[in-house]
């Protein structure tokens, strides 16, 4: 099959996360057993037009801000060159209409939608098109099949009109290699001596990163033995200095910027515990590659996390944003070995369940019965 996904990003983007993650994962493996799959993306400051990364050709034009009018110009093009079995649209920000461009299957995959929570992202006029936006996707999509990471994306689509029978859940895999190398992990250089909770996210302001600080806060008043590690780059990170100057925590919580991938996985072997605060999340990649190294969470209960996330069994969930609760957590988990133990054992036992290779045949099944269906029905999509 020759299949093309559009994304506005690829893995090698800058500002590329868990959604970009996830695409390459699975049409990694769809390309690996022998299909043939394009990308449609973004460029980005000395990137190359073109490049086959992860086994799919990647294509990139134009930036964020016209990307929508970039696809309507550039997919027919495209699928003259490459003619195109289905069209797989990663449906992230804004939606990009391919179902009006291409007389083609069209599979759309989401990971989440924003909802309110885009408000905590963006500035009004910006969040308030996503939000509108969104709420427009049944009239966008009337037809095409969604894939959603969670069962909560899942109801949040049919809570907006989305037919139930159209929505399929493919839950994230997680490295397989992780597991094994848990044993072999080095000690965390400095932070290996003092125990530490962990954040690993995109610092931007919908990912909670205030919360966790505040909460880390008030947590310190009892334990000053323990640090925050914050691991990831992002817009907000520049501000965190000033704010941690403000409060005489310069000595007790340490910025990382971005780290390699063998860095995280030294930081997730040894933390006591990753905090997930998230305003909104599709599923949750960093909870399940903490439990792999049978490390716990303590997280936002949003949709998503939720979902990756047991309460009381796997790993504690606090209300969103509210800094004293996970604060709360975060006490009650430090302190008690015997609950930190269980909740570490039980989330690694869950994290053996999902696989990227589970999820890519799944995916590829999904892909084909699309255009099964296509071909039968013999109408537009």
């Amino acid at each position: 099959m020759n299949i093309l996904v559009v994304n506005y990003r690829d893995r090698l983007h800058p500002a590329a996360g868990g959604a970009e993650k996830h695409l390459h994962r699975i049409f990694s493996l769809i390309a690996e057993a022998g299909h043939q799959v394009v990308l449609l993306t973004t460029a980005f400051a000395g990137c190359k037009e073109r490049e086959v990364v992860d086994g799919i050709q990647v294509v990139r034009k134009g930036g964020d801000l016209l990307f929508q009018l970039t696809v309507a110009m550039n997919i027919r093009k495209l699928d003259r060159e490459f003619n195109f079995d289905l069209v797989v649209e990663d449906l992230n920000k804004l939606p990009l209409f391919t179902p009006f461009l291409i007389k083609k299957p069209v599979v759309v995959q989401m990971h989440h939608l924003w909802r309110g929570s885009i408000f905590h992202e963006a500035s009004f006029p910006v969040a308030f098109v996503v939000w509108a936006f969104e709420r427009m996707i049944p009239w966008f999509y009337r037809k095409q099949p969604f894939v959603v990471v969670s069962p909560s994306t899942k109801r949040e689509l049919e809570e907006i009109g989305i037919a139930e029978d159209r929505i399929s859940v493919i839950y994230n895999g997680s490295d397989d290699d992780v597991a094994a190398s848990v044993p072999d992990v080095a000690p965390v250089e400095e932070e290996s001596s003092v125990p530490y909770f962990l954040w690993l996210s995109r610092v931007h302001r919908y990912k909670g990163i205030w919360t966790a600080l505040q909460a880390f806060e008030e947590f310190a008043e009892n334990h000053p033995d323990v640090k925050l590690v914050v691991a990831g780059d992002g817009p907000l990170l520049k501000k965190i200095p000033a704010w941690l100057k403000e409060r005489g925590l310069e000595e007790h919580v340490e910025l990382l910027g971005f780290v390699s991938s063998e860095k995280k996985k030294k930081l997730l072997a040894h933390a006591v515990a990753l905090l997930q605060t998230s305003f909104k999340e599709g599923w949750g990649l960093t909870v399940v590659e903490a439990a792999k190294h049978g490390t716990t969470t303590i997280a936002s209960d949003v949709p998503g996390l939720r979902d990756s996330v047991r309460n009381g069994e796997t790993g504690l969930l606090f209300p969103v944003g509210d800094a004293h609760t996970c604060a709360m957590e975060m006490d009650r988990l430090y302190s008690d070995d015997d609950l930190r133990t269980r909740l570490s054992q039980a989330a690694k036992s869950y994290a053996g369940e999902f696989r990227w290779d589970c999820a890519a045949e799944q995916t590829l099944d999904l892909i084909q019965e699309a255009i099964i269906q296509r071909q039968v029905g013999g109408g537009d999509e």
